[in-house]
């Protein structure tokens, strides 16, 4: 009896130095947590105040004394999360403030080896800065496992390298990650360049039309639009259901895949990007139902009514 005894105080004992080491550990975890966490907000309003200061006084040697005391802090993480909240032509006076090697390393780096937010922001930042370093780790990161890094890099490699294609991006992406991941980068690729793609498709049908781009393209329709369509559908306005009509009328072929995809993009791209007009003014107005394409009559004050596709008028 006096064993078991001995035997449970040992094993209580044991518990209560176990629960202490615990609470020892989680509390130190916390408060280095914390303050990181006090430590980055304080770094990324710095870096507001400095930005700010920049354009009030057109000094951008402001932000750049800023970033430089601040990198050595590990602040290239605020910074590619700067740049992907600001629109291009809000970073014009100081995209060349990063185009140094050591900014790129470390953006690699962040590429590389950070979280996923972090490797997205950096695959974005990182398409200011095209080089062939910088484009071999984005054609990397887009066979990623993490389908939103994929579609990040993939949406980089899009803008900054000349030789990559649409096409060999949704080959790639379909071939290395979820479907569902290539769906999404089809609907965050700006509108004017599927209609470029669609016009290659046209072609591609015409001559090969067991092409495997084509086949990829139509599985994703199958699979994704069909269906998104199909529950959007519940709309009963007017203008949507025509609108719907002429979605689920393209999905028999590749090069109609792409075009609802323009047009899905379109109207994300005006109405809820640029804001530029509502929905219904946008398909009653601006719509043609009949080339499937947005038009607008440019020069109305000259009385010239030129028409022309808003994605040309748009660029």
């Amino acid at each position: 009896m006096d064993i078991l005894i001995r035997y449970v105080n040992i094993y209580n004992g044991s518990l209560v130095v176990t629960s202490i080491v615990v609470l020892f550990v989680t509390a130190l975890i916390y408060r280095i947590q914390k303050r990181r966490h006090r430590h980055n907000s304080r770094l990324k309003l710095k870096l507001i105040e400095s930005y700010n200061k920049s354009i009030k006084f057109n000094d951008s040697s402001i932000f750049v004394n800023t970033v430089s005391e601040a990198l050595p802090s590990g602040s290239m993480t605020m910074i590619a999360s700067f740049f992907a909240k600001k629109k291009c032509h809000e970073l014009h006076n100081f995209i060349p403030l990063f185009a140094k090697e050591t900014f790129q390393k470390k953006l690699r780096q962040l590429l590389k080896k950070g979280n996923a937010q972090q490797r997205i922001e950096a695959a974005n930042m990182l398409s200011y800065y095209p080089c062939e370093k910088t484009l071999k780790a984005l054609r990397k990161a887009c066979s990623d496992h993490r389908q939103e890094v994929a579609v990040a890099a993939a949406l980089s490699l899009l803008n900054s390298d000349p030789e990559v294609s649409l096409a060999q991006l949704i080959i790639q992406l379909f071939n290395s990650t979820t479907q569902k991941g290539l769906f999404c980068f089809l609907r965050l690729v700006p509108s004017n360049t599927l209609l470029h793609l669609e016009s290659q498709l046209i072609i591609e049908e015409s001559i090969s039309p067991d092409n495997a781009l084509l086949a990829m393209l139509i599985e994703i329709s199958n699979n994704f639009i069909i269906p998104y369509v199909t529950f959007a559908r519940e709309d009963q306005r007017d203008y949507m259901q025509s609108l719907f009509e002429i979605l689920l009328g393209l999905q028999y072929k590749a090069s109609g895949v792409i075009h609802s995809c323009y047009i899905l993009n379109f109207i994300n791209e005006f109405c809820y990007q640029e804001k530029i007009c509502s929905i219904q003014k946008l398909i009653t107005e601006y719509f043609n139902f009949e080339s499937k394409l947005f038009v607008c009559f440019l020069d109305e004050h000259e009385n010239t009514s030129k028409n022309q596709t808003i994605g040309q008028y748009y660029e």
